[in-house]
């Protein structure tokens, strides 16, 4: 069985190691998700394996339970803003957003997001895009975006992105999200299940958010 032979800072980085197994180099890899792999020197794996692992270290971590929450929280986010006037229809569009499974392949852009809000009457035309994230409860301080979210609304400043963060525990907790362009937002590493998740970090006190009744408000503007 191929084994872990050698484990080294990559030259020029703080934030990369490079993986040897049978004496030869195989990958460089995040210190951050390297960390929480439980691997070593003697470790037993393929340079296959161990790309694998890097590669979708995250959807791995999260595993089929967190996937499942996950859907929860976009049918409620659905059904929420299809409440909001009979007139509107929510699309669900993201890269596995409507699966439970581990799909193994990464979407052609990252941050792409989970909803499309259009009219019934003319569902060609976009008024909205609407990412969803969160968890069962609210973690730390504030609220948690990865940085792929806010460059995908930085990218397409053409469009109308808002990133809804959803809590269910201990009552139904919901705040709206839209970045200022141009804005360059500090990025912060939280520790997620071992590794280090890099997030940009929101708060009440900041113009970018607001409660589902100023999202509301928002909405009907565009109808």
């Amino acid at each position: 069985m191929p084994k872990i032979t050698k484990i080294s800072n990559q030259v020029n980085s703080k934030d990369r190691v490079n993986v040897f197994i049978n004496g030869v180099f195989c990958a460089g890899i995040r210190k951050r998700t390297f960390q929480a792999m439980n691997l070593e020197v003697g470790s037993d794996i393929t340079c296959e394996d161990l790309k694998e692992k890097e590669n979708f270290f995250w959807k791995q971590a999260y595993a089929e339970d967190a996937w499942k929450k996950e859907k929860v929280r976009i049918d409620r986010i659905k059904e929420i803003i299809e409440g909001i006037d009979d007139r509107l229809l929510v699309k669900i569009v993201g890269f596995g957003a409507d699966s439970n499974e581990l799909i193994k392949e990464h979407p052609e852009e990252k941050g792409v997001p989970d909803l499309n809000i259009v009219l019934k009457e003319d569902p060609a035309n976009i008024l909205m895009k609407v990412e969803v994230t969160g968890t069962e409860r609210l973690r730390g301080i504030g609220y948690w975006v990865r940085p792929d979210k806010i460059e995908y609304a930085e990218n397409h400043s053409d469009e109308n992105v808002w990133t809804v963060l959803h809590y269910s525990d201990p009552t139904e907790l919901i705040k709206f999200i839209k970045h200022i362009p141009g804005k360059k937002y500090k990025r912060h590493e939280i520790d997620i299940r071992g590794a280090g998740e890099i997030m940009c970090i929101f708060n009440n006190e900041d113009e970018e958010v607001i409660d589902l009744d100023l999202f509301k408000e928002e909405i009907l503007k565009l109808l």
